[in-house]
């Protein structure tokens, strides 16, 4: 007896974005947003003070 080759019409996915993918990259975006959010005004702060390198060299030393 011969051997029947069930899968005769090649590969079932013929790659690219799967479920899988498209799902993973949309919770990344919703992860990124929602830090942007919450942590996005403590990080880009506009209101700043300038301090010049020699302000930071005194704090430190004293």
């Amino acid at each position: 007896m011969g051997q029947t080759n069930v899968n005769a019409g090649g590969t079932a996915d013929g790659g690219g974005f799967g479920a899988g993918m498209i799902i993973g990259i949309i919770i990344l975006i919703l992860i990124v947003l929602v830090l942007v959010f919450y942590a996005g005004p403590r990080i880009i702060n506009v209101n700043t003070n300038t301090r010049s390198f020699l302000d930071l060299a005194t704090s430190f030393l004293g």
